[in-house]
């Protein structure tokens, strides 16, 4: 079976900070609406603690909305910082992507993976980048220059339909 479109991007430190500055914008309101609904559950039930003189549990409730805080604000960094140290980005790691009418194949030193199209969570399109999201964190680069079969222009067409409800283009 011969491919529709194949695709070369090389992953490096600047189109994955771009990921990340694109991530953070669409899902920040959500991830801080989170942090303060949960925070506030927590003072609520800290406040009915310190009614109630329950000590021990005044102590319980501190310690859980402190390490939830601490979670909530270094996890990011921690996971962002972690990527950036990794090989694929130190090593400017070479994707090839390879799209078929079903499915599409992602392949690159270590190997080869094949993944339906319903598989993925969302597909977002950007200036320059093509996010194609396998999970709420976790998305694939596809740099718009890097089309080495059909461009990116067709391949906006051919996700749109493929996606339906799942496909969306930023604002230019």
């Amino acid at each position: 079976m011969e491919a529709l479109f194949k695709n070369k991007t090389t992953f490096s430190q600047q189109n994955y900070m771009k990921l990340v500055a694109f991530h953070q914008k669409k899902n920040n309101w959500k991830y801080w609406l989170y942090t303060a609904t949960f925070s506030i559950l927590l003072i609520i039930c800290l406040v009915f603690q310190v009614i109630a003189q329950n000590y021990l549990l005044i102590l319980l409730c501190i310690l859980f909305l402190l390490g939830f805080l601490a979670y909530r604000f270094i996890n990011p960094y921690h996971k962002t910082r972690k990527e950036l140290s990794s090989d694929k980005v130190q090593n400017h790691m070479i994707n090839y992507y390879f799209f078929y009418e079903k499915y599409f194949k992602i392949k690159n030193k270590l190997g080869t993976s094949k993944l339906k199209y319903y598989k993925l969570y969302k597909v977002y399109e950007t200036k320059d980048y093509f996010y194609l999201y396998i999970a709420k964190d976790y998305a694939f680069i596809l740099d718009k220059s890097g089309f080495e079969i059909g461009s990116a222009q067709k391949f906006s067409q051919f996700m749109k339909h493929k996606m339906r409800f799942k496909f969306s283009k930023e604002a230019k």
